[in-house]
């Protein structure tokens, strides 16, 4: 028996297994051979390939192919080459056509075996040269049932395909929830045909022949059926982009002279020599790889946007370099090709490129249309994290959205799922998060059937920029599938996609690159023309690198973050070249190598672990810092080959490490040990690797990034209220507008308030001054600012009744408009709660124009305009404006909101941010607004968290230890002001608070 219709997860909310599960179980039966058809798609294939090599199974490819409109479906298995291609057209006509399989599979049934349990089929297809079988379902069928009379009749083999969709006949509860969710129904209105019978579950060959005891030559043609099923899965090879449909010669000869029109634009004429030597030795390479018509199609693209960030190892090329790709001159900065691309090399490299990020949208709809049937999306398969798996597990019990809610809003939204092998119940139940809740029933099932199906897809997304360009039709090598914006998506992630030879170029957007551009464009819009940093370097100017050095660069991408400020402060250097070392060593696993790299940065004092790491690490200190590093330590230290330190620093950003992290250290440390190194010196050596565990850069990757750094920063440095207004604007940054203003005001810009004649949609700075744009007012449609825009321009508003006539608001707009002080200038010397009433008696007159003439119509018939005769009414309470102006802008235009509770402030007898530094080692209390956080978890695995806060003065950097954080986290929210109280600490300068203590401020 070989099971030939076997289901996995990826037959979304069908099945429950995993297909490294199904393979183990098949292995655990005895099987060597088994098919994976999941239903409509390859979305596991290179999975299936992978766990069947892993379980020495010989793996059959296929698909369940089944019909949108009626109950019918065929299982396709690959014979060849010609029926993958012809399984991946069909399995795209079925996601992007009007789709009937009747008609739809007998043109691509060349090269598969077709089986199907329609009786009907098996008529229609029988003369079109199909191979053909009848698929005997899981229950044996009399040889009177219309599939067997119409088999004997048509003299078609009838094959055993019992299949499955769950591993075990205990996992039908974990189906049925599944199909809940995916009805949006609870668990008892599902019907028969919303879910499969109980047997559908993987089982031995003596199980299935005792179920097919009737029909056993129904068991023996699978064996029969299979010899025929020799295709093990394509062999692509590298699949890269065809320029312009050049052969490679020609794309090659493109390139070169490309390259050096580029060199001469870069690097002035003549070139230097060793800027022609690293060009050719490139080319050499890059030729020999057949990579020409890549980097020709990916300039084509760069060439689309205003600006844009070529990163990731790509950065290290200097082809891309002077292609314009990238950025960064690679032997300016020392950056090393071989790390991109080597002539050992197996896999494709990428090349990943930043756009401005309302600016990328417009680029991938240019590439996809440039190379229609010939490009596509990569796809995400988003899987059910433990928050979405309580709230659907919940809602299908019928527990209301706010009990929901109650639960799922302190779960966080990734969850590692190495984590959720924990009962979940039991993890919720250690986080000091719900201390404070119980879980009564149905709680605890909720949580144990949550947990059953963490980890399982539950839909197909678009990977963030990732997109395949195919010389042949893109779905002669995957099934495409059409996203719900029209995009074409491949059905395979970026791992399948990977582990098939398809090139991805990563097309990704970038905001603070819509930041830099906005900004520019102010400034040339005010002054003279801005050179747009090609005369001078951003990272060279003085002012700049004071600032980076002191930390001061809240709202420049890649080096805002709290952590990564108070490492500058730390390291007091602010030149690129160490800037470039910080944004890379900054990773969760190497804090202690933080430390180790000031003490060496501020002595100047530091011996290698060993004498062969001596002229290894001296950029770093002896310290590894960029994903580089490991491959260096690895060959020179072990012996390793280039190809297999590659294959190292690859694995260490893996999910599923544990086992090959396991051989690569042995290889490690017999290769060490050959060399002479103890044992002791090995294990610190791979302890400063495994640091690299997770997520890590190289160094063109940092340089890149560090570049659009500098950028920023030269332009906050120099012209804080464009810069910061341009932050804003474009809605980015570790931070809220509310940290951004508090920073503006902190550099002497004024905040001036929205006004309905002078802003605009977006923020604009000027000089010393930052006006808010209608952008930030809460409840304000995009329409209506727009509309306000564009009746502006017409013509001024002359008051109140003109205003409301022209744009005709909304209450609740209108009301965001008063709150804010928007209309203040058409108060004429009333309240704001005039203005409200005046929208009222307009509206009134509106809704009612037939009415005769009363107390509140002041509005002529003929929408004349007449201002409208407002009461006297009470006077506006100083402290209710600026709660109102806080409740629809999220912070104060004139002062900070911490100033409202100056009163209980005052009492507590604190300090303020700017006199913090004063008092190191000492106990104080601070008051501050809580702006931004971050969760660790100490090398016990305890949560603890570090959370930043600012008054007036300044910001306060803060650590809650496990203890602290336990007590007192259920209470801490964002956007409020808090009693802080605790110790001073200084590490190389910077300040932080350990807190003991901490209450909100009422």
């Amino acid at each position: 028996m070989i099971p030939l219709t076997l289901r996995s997860h990826y037959s979304l909310m069908w099945g429950t297994a995993s297909v490294k599960q199904l393979c183990r179980q098949a292995k655990l039966f005895g099987y060597t051979q088994i098919a994976l058809t999941d239903t409509d798609n390859l979305y596991g294939m290179w999975s299936f390939i992978a766990a069947c090599k892993e379980f020495d199974i010989t793996p059959i490819i296929g698909a369940e192919v089944t019909d949108p409109n009626l109950a019918q479906r065929a299982i396709c298995l690959v014979k060849n080459k010609e029926g993958y291609q012809n399984l991946t057209r069909l399995l795209t006509q079925r996601h992007t056509k009007n789709f009937s399989l009747a008609h739809c599979l007998p043109p691509l049934g060349s090269g598969l075996v077709v089986l199907t349990q329609s009786p009907e089929l098996l008529t229609a297809w029988q003369d079109q040269g199909l191979d053909l079988a009848a698929a005997l379902p899981r229950h044996p069928l009399s040889l009177s049932h219309p599939l067997c009379r119409t088999a004997r009749r048509l003299n078609i083999p009838l094959v055993a395909t019992p299949g499955n969709f769950f591993l075990n006949p205990k996992e039908i509860h974990t189906h049925a929830m599944l199909r809940a969710i995916d009805k949006n129904t609870c668990l008892s209105r599902l019907g028969v045909a919303d879910l499969a019978p109980a047997s559908a579950f993987l089982a031995s060959a003596d199980h299935y022949r005792k179920r097919f005891q009737l029909l056993p030559q129904a068991i023996e043609n699978t064996w029969m059926l299979a010899e025929k099923l020799t295709f093990r899965g394509p062999d692509f090879g590298t699949v890269m982009p065809l320029f312009k449909e050049k052969t490679a010669r020609d794309a090659c000869i493109l390139l070169r002279k490309k390259t050096f029109t580029g060199a001469l634009r870069r690097y002035g004429q003549p070139l230097p020599g060793e800027v022609i030597t690293r060009i050719e030795h490139e080319l050499s390479i890059i030729s020999q790889k057949n990579f020409c018509g890549y980097f020709l199609v990916v300039q084509q693209i760069v060439q689309r946007a205003s600006r844009i960030c070529g990163r990731g190892s790509g950065a290290a090329s200097i082809v891309a370099y002077c292609l314009g790709i990238t950025n960064v001159c690679p032997i300016k900065f020392n950056l090393y090709f071989e790390r991109f691309l080597n002539p050992g090399r197996q896999d494709p490299p990428d090349i990943d490129v930043d756009f401005a990020w309302d600016e990328r949208e417009g680029v991938l709809n240019w590439v996809l249309t440039k190379f229609k049937g010939h490009a596509a999306m990569v796809s995400s398969h988003i899987l059910f994290q433990p928050r979405m798996a309580v709230r659907e597990v919940a809602k299908v019990h019928g527990l209301p959205d706010q009990e929901i809610q109650k639960i799922t809003s302190r779960l966080p939204w990734f969850w590692n799922l190495d984590e959720a092998a924990e009962a979940l119940l039991t993890r919720i139940r250690k986080n000091p998060k719900f201390r404070a809740l119980d879980f009564p029933h149905p709680w605890p099932g909720i949580l144990a059937q949550a947990q059953a199906i963490i980890g399982t897809p539950r839909y197909l997304s678009v990977h963030p920029g990732g997109v395949v360009i195919t010389p042949d039709p893109i779905d002669t090598y995957v099934p495409i599938e059409t996203a719900p914006k029209g995009i074409p998506l491949i059905q395979w992630d970026k791992e399948g996609a990977e582990a098939a030879g398809l090139v991805k170029i990563d097309l990704l957007g970038n905001r603070s690159l819509g930041v830099i551009r906005d900004c520019i464009k102010t400034i040339e819009s005010d002054q003279e023309a801005f050179t747009d940093f090609s005369r001078d370097d951003p990272e060279d100017d003085p002012k700049t690198q004071q600032q980076v050095a002191l930390g001061n660069t809240m709202g420049c991408f890649y080096i805002e973050s709290p952590a990564m400020r108070l490492l500058q402060k730390k390291s007091k250097v602010g030149d690129f070249s160490h800037v470039v070392i910080h944004t890379s060593i900054i990773r969760p696993a190497a804090n202690e190598f933080i430390n180790v790299y000031l003490k060496r940065l501020h002595t100047g004092e530091w011996d290698p672990i060993h004498p062969l790491m001596e002229d290894l690490l001296n950029e770093t200190y002896g310290i590894m810092v960029f994903q580089e590093d490991v491959s260096k330590v690895a060959v020179h230290l072990a012996g390793f080959t280039h190809a297999q330190a590659d294959g190292l620093r690859k694995i260490m950003s893996k999910k599923d490490k544990t086992l090959a992290l396991g051989d690569y250290h042995t290889r490690f440390e017999e290769g060490a040990g050959q060399k002479g190194i103890s044992r002791t010196d090995i294990q610190k050596i791979w302890d400063m690797i495994i640091s690299f565990s997770g997520y890590s850069f190289c160094k063109p990757h940092s340089a890149s990034y560090t570049r659009v750094s500098f950028q920023a920063a030269y332009l906050k440095t120099h012209y804080p209220a464009e810069f910061m207004a341009a932050v804003i604007s474009n809605q980015g940054g570790f931070y809220t507008p509310f940290a951004y203003v508090s920073e503006a005001r902190r550099m002497g810009v004024s905040i001036l308030p929205p006004d309905i004649l002078e802003s605009q949609i977006k923020w604009e700075g000027k000089g010393s001054q930052l006006r808010v744009g209608f952008m930030s007012l809460k409840h304000l449609s995009a329409a209506t600012m727009a509309c306000i825009v564009r009746e502006r321009k017409i013509s001024p508003f002359q008051g109140l009744e003109d205003f409301f006539n022209r744009v005709t608001p909304r209450k609740d707009e209108i009301q965001a408009l008063v709150h804010s002080g928007c209309l203040d200038r058409f108060r004429r010397n009333t309240s704001r709660s005039g203005l409200l009433w005046a929208f009222a008696a307009w509206q009134k007159k509106k809704d009612n124009p037939k009415k005769e003439p009363g107390l509140f119509d002041f509005i002529q018939m003929d929408q004349a305009v007449k201002p409208i005769p407002i009461p006297q009414l009470p006077p506006d309470h100083p402290t209710d404006l600026l709660r109102q102006e806080f409740s629809v802008l999220g912070f104060l235009c004139a002062c900070h909101p911490i100033l409202l509770f100056s009163r209980p402030i005052k009492a507590a007898k604190t300090l303020k941010a700017k006199n913090i530094p004063r008092h190191i080692g000492q106990r104080v209390g601070f008051a501050g607004w809580l702006i931004t956080g971050k969760e660790v978890k100490t090398k016990k695995g305890d949560p603890m968290k570090f959370l930043t806060f600012e008054d007036e003065t300044g910001i306060l950097e803060t650590v809650f230890f496990p203890r602290a954080y336990e007590k007192f986290c259920h209470a801490l929210d964002y956007g409020k002001p808090y009693f802080l109280f605790g110790k001073l600490e200084s590490d190389w300068g910077a300040v932080t608070m350990t807190v003991e203590t901490t209450q909100q401020i009422q």
